[in-house]
Parts: structure tokens; sequence; C-alpha cells
């Protein structure tokens, strides 16, 4: 039996994005007693500085994968958590702590696996921020059926499988863009991008045309964390005002990349990702 420990959730994005920015700050929850922290510090790259709060009466969130070593599928998924919503004063510590981070902050990206942490009030909060923000609000094993979107208004990029939006949607099968149109209209979104898996993925941004994007893993190992590299490439690109085209091809070259490796165990080349490029162009 083998074991592997790597840091997932909002480090992963982190991670990803820290071989194309030069700073790059994390604001999340550790458990009451710090568990994970020195862990968390060792092993993450020296250009993300990271602003942990705690949540009481909880763990660090751990989410272990029983993967069968043959075809690398999860047979079982256990998880450490307590999904309850914060407390007010862990709140107003959280909606203080992101005022202060958001002053020398250029791009805000959200990822929201629904874990009690991020209330409507916080949500709201963001949504009121006037930076760029980008969301993922992912639904999963843990929150479906409690899960919803529609807590934030104004923000600039959604990121969402289509999964999650046909179960955001409540319709179990429809004309994507049509559906992902309508939800960009709910929360009032500049951007929305809708991922498909090996299908690939599309972006629309305002009332234009759709721009699509083929799938490009020739070799998949795993596809957890394949959103996370899509998520923080995507956002990078849009806020750098790059062609909605040429971000979404970037953006889908890292979500290759990321599935090539055990989870995320290994974060977004900048240099393997250039290489890349250069061989379509050719």
């Amino acid at each position: 039996m083998e074991t592997q420990e790597y840091l997932g959730g909002a480090l992963a994005i982190a991670r990803h994005l820290s071989d194309f920015c030069d700073d790059v700050s994390v604001l999340s929850f550790l458990g009451e007693d710090n568990e994970y922290k020195n862990f968390i510090e060792n092993n993450i790259e020296e250009n993300i500085n990271l602003n942990f709060l705690n949540k009481s009466k909880s763990p660090t969130i751990v989410k272990r994968r029983f993967v069968d070593n043959i075809d690398r599928k999860k047979i079982l998924g256990v998880y450490s958590i307590n999904d309850n919503s914060l407390s007010e004063t862990e709140e107003n510590d959280f909606i203080e702590s992101i005022e202060r981070l958001s002053i020398d902050t250029d791009l805000i990206i959200v990822s929201d696996y629904g874990h009690g942490i991020i209330t409507p009030r916080v949500a709201e909060y963001i949504s009121k921020t006037g930076k760029f923000v980008s969301l993922n609000a992912q639904v999963n094993a843990a929150n479906i059926g409690t899960h919803s979107i529609r807590k934030y208004n104004d923000i600039n990029c959604l990121i969402i499988n289509a999964n999650e939006l046909c179960h955001e949607m409540r319709q179990r099968e429809g004309d994507l863009k049509a559906l992902a149109l309508e939800l960009k209209s709910i929360i009032n979104a500049n951007y929305i991008s809708v991922t498909q898996g090996k299908t690939g993925a599309f972006l629309i941004n305002g009332s234009k045309i759709p721009v699509t994007c083929p799938g490009f893993a020739s070799e998949v190992v795993d596809k957890i964390g394949s959103g996370d590299a899509l998520l923080a490439l995507l956002s990078v690109c849009l806020y750098s005002n790059i062609e909605d085209d040429l971000s979404l091809f970037i953006a889908s070259l890292a979500a290759a990349q990321s599935v090539e490796s055990v989870g995320n165990s290994k974060h977004v080349s900048r240099i393997l990702l250039l290489k890349t490029i250069s061989h379509f162009l050719k």
C-alpha cells in the first residue's frame, strides 16, 4: 500500500498560480488545533503568503481517497470535516481579513467547496469588493442539495463544470450554453466558463458568441485537480485582458497538464506550459 499527501483546495490553486504571479496570498481556515500547519508551511512555494484563521470545534479539512493501484479509480472517500457555518465572531474576523488583504490585491479567486466557510454574508462582501472576482463553487458528495452559487452577485467570472451547472439549474439535461447564459444572468457575471471533461470547455463573454476549446489531455492519470488548474490560469488570463480564445486555450492546456499527475501533487509549470504552446504553434 502506498500513501501520498499533498495540498488541496485553496492551497492547490495558489500553487498553480505560483509560477505565473509574483505574489500570491491565501486566506483560509485551519482547525482549532492548527493540524497540518507545519506540513502546509513546509510544502508551499516561497512566493505564497499564508493567512490562516481557525474554525472552532473543527479539524483542519482532510480528504482521504482510497484508490485502486491498477486503474487509479477512487474506491472510497473519507472526509475529516465540520460543515457547520462560521460563528458570528469567526465570520467578522474572516470579513476583516478579506478587507485587509484585498487592499493590495489585483485579483480575488474564490473556490467555495460548500463547507460552511463562505457564508451568504461573506459571499456578499466578496461580491462587493470592487476587485476582479473569479469564482468556482463546487458541488460534491458532502454538500450536494444544500450548496448554491446564487449567494454571489456581480462577479467577473464563474467557472463551473457541466454537471454542476445542470444541478444548479435543476435540469437533468438541456442546452448547456443556454443554461450557462441563464445562470450568468442570475448572478450577473461578466464571464462564465463551463468545463466538460475530455470534451473540453467553452467561455461566454457578455452576449458574445461562446468560445470553445477541446480537451488536450493525452494521458489521464487522475482527473482530480484539473478544475483547480483551469480556474487559476483562466482567472489570471482574463484579468490580464488576454483575448478570450487564447485565455481558454492556455487554461485548457494547464488543466491537461494537471491530469498527468496524481491529484494536486504537482502544480502547473510555466516552463512546461510554454513548451506545449510552442509545440502547438509549429
